[in-house]
């Protein structure tokens, strides 16, 4: 028998690679790219279905297919169809049981292993994920997650955020990123989601955390218990047309759904008011009795009832009865709006002034407290200071975007306040709020200023990156948008909140 290993008994016209100088491949040869043109081929075999060896049935539908393609592809079917230890390895037809959204996108996401190309929509890309994730097709996961990442916006918009989220948290550990982002967005755009067909879907367990988070960014918290109310009566519509229930099944179900949830409706957050027209919404028709519980505590806290207000914050869920979000009307916030940014000069600052509340019950009558809030988006400056004794401060200055709070009142001891920072960034056309930066500190006639820097990355704001940060705004992408909120945090207030992931 010839030695093909070696020696002289190499095919006449062969020539060993390993023995020849890499140098001459490099003057005499050229490395020739035809790839496009073998990818058309195997392109071709799943168009004209050549030399199938396997069909894979998904609902009523068969697709011809290749084993070396699909195990190539994905690692479960490598496992599928290779392991002696799986029936599937012996068959010629295999069926794949998946969901009626999974169903319809199977061609797509089959014709991809193939070609390598895939078009994705809002509507398609959360089943052809869940295929991705199933059969583990890593790249196809890449592809299906930084395309959500670049849609969040619009798809909260159009009604798919919440089915987004809900997938993603399901599937936990994984896709990380995208999960955080979701739940950002649904933070602090919750009236944009709640506006959106989805938002009624949202699962009971995400909407007692939502309830529960402190950075929640909504109008004021009447306006929450208005969201709130449209969607526990969206699922007592739902309750109503289920035949499988009796009519005090669906009553116990559907007070259970208000008592979990309105307990963490802040109500001591609403002015009396408020409290007192709260009496007059629907929702009171099926909760009367809970709810009105809950209004009391409100009131109790605004009359000054320490006694029950105490009782209350040690409760179970009464901790954050008394914790301010982050409102955004006109009495917790300050917006400050640049305009033009690509033409600003260097170090200009931005000033106004607030009068926040110094506490939020109505008890007080030393009730305001005055703020400066200035605005840096384009560096701080200090100029050189000439000193009496020592050496003299040379001139330096901050590549930062600073937001500097002065409290301006002249009779302050020591007092706690929380001072957030909503930045307006852009996505898919559509405004909302992209960051948030809170602090809570102290203020003392000694401690009267607060500088929170970075709130956006310097260089991200560089003269060559206009039109390109997301936090640049309005026709021209070259506008800023941030609102300041200021609310007190007295003795009553809490900061620790359960964290927003479902374990």
């Amino acid at each position: 028998m010839a030695d093909i290993t070696g020696g002289h008994n190499e095919k006449p016209g062969f020539t060993k690679i390993e023995n020849m100088d890499t140098d001459d491949i490099s003057q005499d040869g050229s490395l020739m790219n035809n790839s496009q043109s073998v990818l058309e081929k195997i392109a071709n075999l799943y168009a004209e279905q050549l030399m199938s060896d396997i069909i894979l049935v998904v609902g009523t539908e068969q697709y011809p297919a290749h084993r070396v393609i699909l195990c190539a592809s994905s690692e479960v079917f490598q496992v599928m169809l290779m392991n002696p230890e799986w029936n599937e390895c012996r068959k010629r037809v295999i069926e794949l049981v998946e969901e009626p959204c999974c169903t319809a996108v199977f061609p797509q996401f089959l014709k991809y292993l193939y070609v390598g190309q895939i078009k994705i929509t809002l509507q398609t890309v959360m089943p052809m994920l869940a295929l991705a994730d199933k059969y583990n097709v890593k790249d196809l996961v890449e592809l299906c997650v930084d395309y959500m990442m670049k849609h969040i916006a619009k798809a909260a918009t159009q009604g798919y955020l919440v089915s987004w989220l809900q997938y993603t948290i399901a599937f936990s550990p994984s896709h990380v990123d995208l999960t955080e982002s979701l739940k950002r967005f649904l933070k602090w755009n919750l009236e944009i989601v709640s506006e959106s067909k989805d938002f009624v879907e949202l699962d009971l367990s995400i909407m007692v955390l939502l309830l529960q988070q402190n950075d929640v960014v909504v109008i004021s918290e009447y306006q929450l218990f208005k969201i709130l109310q449209s969607w526990l009566l969206h699922r007592r519509e739902l309750l109503e047309n289920d035949d499988t229930l009796t009519l005090e099944e669906k009553d116990s179900c559907f007070q259970s759904l208000i008592e979990q949830t309105v307990i963490h409706i802040r109500f001591a957050m609403m002015s009396p008011r408020e409290l007192a027209h709260l009496l007059l919404f629907p929702l009171l028709e099926y909760g009367r009795n809970f709810i009105i519980e809950r209004l009391a505590i409100g009131m109790s806290y605004h009359s000054g009832h320490e006694e029950r207000v105490e009782e209350v914050r040690k409760s179970r869920d009464g901790k954050l009865q008394f914790t301010p979000r982050l409102y955004s009307n006109d009495t917790w916030s300050v917006s400050i709006e640049v305009h033009k940014f690509d033409q600003i000069e260097k170090y200009k600052n931005y000033v106004t002034c607030f009068f926040s509340l110094r506490n939020i019950a109505e008890t007080d009558d030393d009730h305001a407290i005055t703020w400066e809030v200035e605005f840096f988006p384009r560096g701080v400056k200090y100029n050189r200071a000439k000193m009496v004794w020592g050496e003299d401060v040379p001139e330096f200055s901050l590549n930062t975007v600073r937001l500097r709070a002065t409290c301006k009142h002249s009779n302050i001891g020591e007092e706690r306040f929380k001072i957030a920072v909503l930045i307006t960034g852009v996505q898919n056309n559509i405004n909302h709020i992209l960051t948030v930066h809170e602090r809570t500190e102290y203020f003392s006639s000694k401690v009267r200023v607060l500088n929170i820097d970075n709130l956006i990355p310097f260089d991200e704001l560089a003269l060559s990156s206009i039109k390109l940060s997301p936090h640049l705004i309005g026709p021209e992408r070259n506008n800023l948008s941030i609102q300041v909120i200021i609310a007190p945090m007295g003795p009553y207030t809490c900061r620790d909140v359960p964290p927003f992931d479902l374990k």
